[in-house]
């Protein structure tokens, strides 16, 4: 029995790798359920068993790339100072913009999602406001929190679209200023937040 589970996970993690591909490679529009089966090398049959339909498929890729995303966190937020207050902005910042396939691809499977279903954004829309209110406790910090967020956001998807013209070291520098900027951010958001009552 143990071994089913282990081949189902196996055969499942194929198909979504699979999915993953095509829309990084080809765009949303070329996802289908016929193309995913011919690249993951299973039957359509197989695919439709772990994903009975398109929207089911997109929401097993995203839901897998917020836990891939959620897991790259918890290992940067492991490797920073417990008491740094800057933890989870910084740790967003290094598990987002880390570069690595996965990143790439999670934008390119929110995009298939929201090109064929909106309401399959509603997990990362939940995500999002749970990190915005994170932002709130930093009560004077929060609009440059926010701007720091944002534009973590923007390099994300941008790479993801592949149009930053960054280079790899103009790249470097702009991941170390948004994570300089998080400290500082947060080294003065107590001190804001005081003045502000």
């Amino acid at each position: 029995m143990q071994a089913q589970t282990a081949q189902a996970v196996a055969v499942r993690d194929r198909i979504l790798d699979a999915a993953d591909q095509l829309v990084t490679a080809d765009g949303a529009r070329h996802l289908t359920l016929d193309a995913v089966a011919q690249a993951a090398g299973v039957s359509k049959g197989g695919l439709l068993y772990h994903f009975p339909s398109k929207d089911a498929l997109l929401a097993g890729m995203i839901e897998r790339h917020i836990d891939q995303l959620d897991a790259r966190c918890n290992a940067e937020r492991s490797r920073l100072p417990d008491a740094c207050t800057s933890t989870e902005l910084k740790s967003w910042i290094l598990a987002v913009l880390q570069p690595h396939r996965v990143r790439e691809e999670a934008g390119a499977a929110l995009l298939a999602a929201a090109a064929n279903n909106p309401a399959l954004l509603d997990g990362v829309r939940q995500r999002y406001a749970t990190h915005v209110a994170g932002l709130e406790a930093l009560g004077g910090g929060f609009a440059r929190a926010a701007v720091i967020l944002l534009a973590v956001d923007g390099l994300m998807f941008g790479e993801a679209w592949r149009v930053t013209p960054f280079t790899s070291e103009q790249r470097e520098r702009i991941v170390a200023e948004l994570l300089r900027l998080t400290d500082e951010v947060c080294a003065t958001a107590p001190a804001a937040a005081e003045e502000k009552s």
